[in-house]
């Protein structure tokens, strides 16, 4: 993957912002607004446009549109560039199509670059969710694993029938569920072995990202919490077949894959049992900044770092941290805040284009 950097954006009745013309720098960008005004929904475009999908979940394209625009489709048109050279690239969605365009001509899977997005409310997520750690494994190695997300995919199809097999019970279900549970445990097998790959893979960058960003020496680890970890699809399948009466009994599958889970040790302790809310803030945004040195590391190249307001998660000092951090980077970052005091600290960095959004507008044109 050849991740291109987003020069030129404009999106047309997309949320509530204006038609104006976006002109980034290839380092960093700082968006600067009062809640409400937009900038979120900016770097929902980026995401958008270079995900095929919206950060935000559950989200429709009645959702998306900007009912007074006046028409009936979303337009997001950009320019990214790489090393000078310069490719278009656009996104055009109605109630019924997506259609994607590069140099003007019809693009069916491919985007120019990726986007990775952070939240300032996933950090507490993170630690408090067995469901969202799950998500955010999955969500984040399909994007640096394409054959992973293509199994997975198979996988939660494959779950919904075996589930609705379960529900059905009767005397064909046993017989149905052999032949199931043999794709079920092929793919149960693979996923497990890609996320202990890639867990591992994550491990070699989140203690030197931790002391990079934040000055200080701890050990950070992931660890994948499965029974079916090292296990092989034919070790799999046996469980499976002993645990069927006690999955025809709940009308469910109880244990899988699906409900995995990942623990998050800080210093060796778990860093949601034992940590302060402000650690668990730091070693969040370590993983996150982690997976993007291995996304590097994969690709040779940066995804776009798209940073959504974290100032109400760090102190001053720590704010301070994360803006050094980011100034030694070669990747492209888009930053918002409305926060004044993080604002002033932004405004110091030299070579960075500034942005200010007032209801959809943009104020200056950076």
């Amino acid at each position: 993957m050849n991740c291109w950097k987003v020069k030129k954006l404009q999106a047309q009745n997309f949320r509530n912002l204006d038609k104006m013309i976006f002109d980034f720098s290839p380092g960093i960008n700082c968006i600067f607004g009062q809640n409400g005004n937009g900038k979120t929904n900016l770097l929902e475009a980026i995401y958008l446009i270079t995900n095929k999908k919206s950060f935000r979940k559950n989200t429709s394209y009645s959702q998306m549109i900007n009912i007074e625009g006046g028409n009936s489709e979303i337009i997001l048109q950009s320019v990214f560039e790489n090393n000078q050279e310069l490719i278009s690239y656009s996104l055009r969605m109605t109630d019924q199509i997506e259609e994607r365009y590069l140099n003007n001509q019809f693009e069916k899977s491919k985007t120019p670059s990726a986007s990775v997005f952070i939240n300032p409310f996933d950090s507490y997520n993170f630690h408090t969710s067995s469901t969202f750690r799950r998500q955010w494994i999955d969500s984040h190695l399909s994007l640096i694993n394409k054959e992973y997300k293509q199994v997975l995919g198979r996988f939660q199809k494959a779950m919904r029938f075996r589930n609705s097999v379960l529900g059905l019970g009767g005397k064909s279900a046993s017989i149905q569920l052999q032949a199931i549970d043999e794709q079920v445990s092929e793919y149960s097998a693979f996923i497990t072995q890609a996320r202990l790959d890639f867990i591992k893979d994550l491990n070699q960058f989140i203690t030197p990202t931790f002391k990079a960003i934040f000055s200080e020496d701890h050990q950070l680890e992931l660890e994948l919490d499965s029974i079916f970890s090292l296990w092989d699809a034919k070790k799999i399948y046996d469980f499976y077949r002993h645990q069927e009466i006690t999955d025809l009994k709940a009308q469910m599958t109880k244990i899988g894959i699906h409900r995995d889970d990942t623990i998050f040790s800080f210093d060796g302790l778990n860093a949601f049992e034992f940590c302060s809310l402000g650690q668990q803030k730091m070693a969040f945004l370590s993983l996150i900044f982690a997976y993007i040195e291995l996304f590097r590391y994969k690709f040779t190249s940066y995804p776009i770092v798209l940073i959504d307001d974290v100032s109400g998660e760090l102190d001053g000092q720590r704010w301070k941290n994360l803006i050094q951090y980011l100034e030694t980077k070669q990747f492209q970052v888009m930053i918002t805040t409305a926060n004044e005091n993080f604002r002033k600290e932004l405004e110091r960095i030299s070579n960075s284009r500034k942005f200010l959004i007032e209801n959809g507008l943009l104020i200056n044109p950076g």
